[in-house]
């Protein structure tokens, strides 16, 4: 992987410790500008990512850096990164991390089709602030769907349009989605909660089954094209 050979290394010296670096498990030599970890992912992907390939996950003193929201307290591995002992740098090819992200929109949802049914009900018959977060997710996880098969179309030659899926460009399902998701959007500004339950229990649930379908087609194309 470019130059991250183990030869040549020398450790960071910032406030009395050794910051050692790592890509893939390789030991490379420290980036010249270790003061955040923006400048430390720059100056690596410069020096020893191969081309289509990107960062994948990144521990820092054994610990892995996760997306905001996903760990409590993330940004204290963020602080004085200079001062850190060991910084590892894991990458991944773009078909890898699509198709990771692939098999998580298929767990989530596996998970959505079960929880829909109870959702809506309960937002039917007895909406709680914990119904509303949980619809805030369920939200956050369609926009999230929709933003990864934008990805897929502009990255890997998907074209939605030329896919059918039950007799249907694939296009036309994704549209519908979106015309949905807008409406679902719109019923909770107007505090419509029977039509909220009624979008959630009679629209995306079956659009559930055409996402998996539409991800599963990708998905065998993409294994085909490595």
């Amino acid at each position: 992987m470019g130059s991250g050979g183990r030869h040549n290394v020398a450790p960071a010296f910032k406030g009395g410790l050794m910051t050692r670096f790592f890509v893939n498990d390789i030991e490379i030599a420290p980036p010249l500008d270790v003061s955040s970890l923006d400048q430390i992912i720059k100056q690596v992907e410069a020096a020893h990512l191969l081309p289509n390939t990107v960062v994948r996950k990144i521990h820092i003193d054994g610990l892995p850096l996760l997306p905001q929201g996903e760990s409590d307290s993330p940004s204290e591995l963020l602080e004085q990164m200079e001062k850190r002992e060991k910084i590892e740098i894991y990458t991944g090819t773009l078909a890898e991390i699509a198709n990771d992200s692939i098999e998580e929109a298929f767990a989530y949802l596996n998970r959505i089709e079960a929880a829909t049914p109870s959702l809506a009900e309960s937002i039917r018959f007895c909406p709680n602030a914990e119904t509303f977060d949980n619809l805030r997710q369920l939200c956050e996880g369609f926009y999230w769907l929709n933003l990864l098969m934008d990805k897929l179309q502009a990255n890997f030659q998907v074209h939605l349009e030329n896919m059918m899926v039950r007799g249907v460009p694939a296009a036309e399902h994704q549209q519908k989605f979106i015309s949905v998701l807008k409406q679902l959007v719109e019923s909770q500004e107007a505090g419509n909660f029977v039509l909220i339950a009624d979008l959630l229990e009679y629209e995306f649930l079956p659009l559930v089954t055409v996402w998996r379908e539409m991800l599963g087609i990708i998905s065998s194309r993409m294994r085909v094209t490595q």
